[in-house]
């Protein structure tokens, strides 16, 4: 091949002038084998997933016989029984005598021990509380004292010009009139006493705590019976 630029002749294929080192723009170039294209392998598909193993299944445990009951012992008697018919001695766990085949059933009863009788204690009946033929009403501050002798006990102050006349008359005691006239009454009613207050202005009170007009309680040996500003003690 011959150089553009000093007119050498080349060998064919050289790309620079061996004499001037000009570029061989006519060279050509040299050729190199190329490999051959390797074919791609198809993508495999991806392996399926095992389906998870399934568990053998357990046997049940087969149910156990139960344990055979036990065979009741026969204990021995010890002792004889005298035959009511023949007489004859058999032994106490024969239920037939052994010479004439009588029942011993009645010489067995007969021949055991009478079982002992145990008295069964009978409680004593608590009897029910009685009043005693002399209760009364007795004001704390020792100015008298009423009796309740009757089944129907008035409470309250004296009025001659209403004919109101209280069996317990708190009309001294009571100075600043805080007790009705028709203050309260006391029954007798199967053994005990009973207070009811029949409508007073200032009430009633037991032990402190104050009555509802019309509902009737129980008085007892030491309770104390405030009408307005009176107070009593019940004494049996």
């Amino acid at each position: 091949m011959k150089c553009s630029v000093c007119g050498s002749e080349n060998l064919e294929g050289s790309a620079y002038c061996e004499d001037c080192g000009a570029r061989l723009p006519q060279g050509m170039p040299a050729v190199t084998q190329e490999a051959p294209a390797v074919p791609l392998a198809a993508p495999q598909p991806a392996p399926a997933s095992l389906p998870a193993p399934v568990p053998e299944p357990v046997p049940a445990p087969l149910p156990q016989a139960a344990p055979p009951a036990p065979i009741p012992t026969v204990e021995a008697v010890s002792g004889t029984v005298r035959c009511a018919a023949c007489g004859a001695e058999n032994p106490s766990y024969e239920a037939y005598c052994e010479d004439c085949g009588a029942s011993l059933t009645a010489a067995r009863a007969e021949a055991a021990p009478p079982l002992p009788v145990v008295p069964v204690p009978v409680a004593a009946e608590t009897p029910a509380p009685t009043i005693s033929a002399r209760p009364r009403l007795s004001l704390v501050d020792g100015g008298g004292e009423f009796p309740l002798d009757r089944d129907v006990v008035a409470l309250g102050r004296r009025s001659p010009a209403d004919s109101i006349f209280p069996e317990v008359d708190l009309t001294e005691a009571d100075t600043e009139s805080y007790v009705s006239r028709r203050h309260g009454r006391i029954v007798r009613q199967e053994g005990r006493l009973l207070y009811e207050d029949v409508g007073s202005s200032n009430g009633s009170f037991l032990n402190g705590n104050r009555l509802t007009s019309g509902v009737q309680a129980e008085i007892r040996e030491g309770d104390r019976l405030r009408l307005g500003k009176t107070e009593m003690v019940f004494l049996v």
